[in-house]
């Protein structure tokens, strides 16, 4: 059993997660075993994000001034956090799998509420966010515009360098042949 001194501790700890997450989502784990919760905590680690359950009678102190207390309806029967600090997306498509179901049966895992950049979200908007490129895929196509302008400069100038020579060149084989 936990003392108060520790529910307290742990209240403090979620509300100061609730506030630097740009990425809340609240799930319903009802019916997840011990071996899929523990691979879905490992797929969202290594997606930069956090999986935790706590009661929903904590909730109740970490929630006041934060943005998830525009959700905190949401906080009925057995809740899962996610908090996401850094890619959102990537964290969005780690949870994307496991919300969506295979078709045959009812998905384990399911949505109850989100906050995405202090603003509430729906399950649609978490499904748009998981289909957007990752943040390294935008970096690369980032690079790839910055760079194509650099490249097409590069190639122009090889290009004219090229045609010059070779008017030179036939400048010098008229005056050749002529003399």
């Amino acid at each position: 059993m936990k003392t108060r001194k520790h529910k307290e501790q742990i209240a403090q700890e979620l509300k100061e997660k609730f506030q630097k997450a740009p990425l809340v989502i609240l799930t319903n784990f009802q019916g997840m075993t011990v071996a899929e919760t523990n691979q879905l905590r490992r797929k969202l680690r290594e997606a930069g994000a956090e999986y935790k359950v706590v009661k929903n009678t904590l909730m109740r102190y970490a929630y006041p001034g934060t943005p998830v207390e525009q959700i905190k309806d949401a906080f009925v029967g057995p809740t899962g956090i996610v908090f996401a600090f850094d890619d959102i997306v990537a964290a969005a498509k780690a949870l994307k799998d496991y919300m969506a179901g295979d078709g045959k049966e009812e998905p384990k895992l399911k949505f109850k509420a989100a906050i995405v950049e202090g603003k509430v979200a729906d399950f649609n908007m978490i499904k748009q966010l998981a289909e957007l490129p990752s943040r390294e895929e935008l970096l690369g196509q980032l690079a790839f515009t910055l760079k194509y302008p650099v490249n097409a400069m590069a190639w122009s100038l090889e290009n004219l360098f090229t045609k010059l020579v070779t008017v030179l060149e036939n400048v010098k084989a008229e005056k050749e042949g002529a003399a």
